[in-house]
């Protein structure tokens, strides 16, 4: 990265810096204004966290769908072990010892072709050249 790359980047951010203290200052000033500044204050508030709690679950939605289209592979394990654990605590009632037996299977199951997608994903994408690496 050159030094004009980040000397934009500094002016790009000081100037956001200054609009938001610009935006800040003038809504301060109208909530000292209002009879119910304290309500309006908390309402302000909420309504920016809730705006920054949207744009958080729109990144996690772009990194999801951008996860998808990479094509990685769903690796069971993470479903495995907990079924695993419930298998066990039904196998260990006594009563329900059967579906207990039966949800561990699964389990196993789910774990070791989470292991072979696993081991067969990493070496697919070791065996070819990486772009951009040296």
């Amino acid at each position: 990265m050159s030094d004009s790359d980040c000397d934009e980047k500094d002016a790009s951010a000081q100037a956001n810096e200054q609009s938001v203290e610009e935006i800040a200052r003038a809504l301060a000033d109208r909530l000292r204004a209002m009879p119910n500044r304290q309500e309006m204050t908390d309402y302000a508030v909420s309504l920016l966290r809730e705006s920054n709690e949207e744009a958080e679950q729109a990144e996690l939605a772009r990194d999801t769908k951008a996860k998808i289209a990479r094509g990685d592979p769903f690796n069971p394990i993470a479903f495995g072990i907990p079924l695993f654990v419930i298998g066990a605590v039904l196998l260990a009632t006594g009563i329900l010892a059967g579906p207990g037996i039966g949800v561990m299977g699964i389990a196993v199951l789910m774990v070791l072709y989470g292991i072979l997608v696993s081991f067969f994903s990493r070496s697919g994408k070791s065996a070819g050249p990486k772009g951009g690496e040296s």
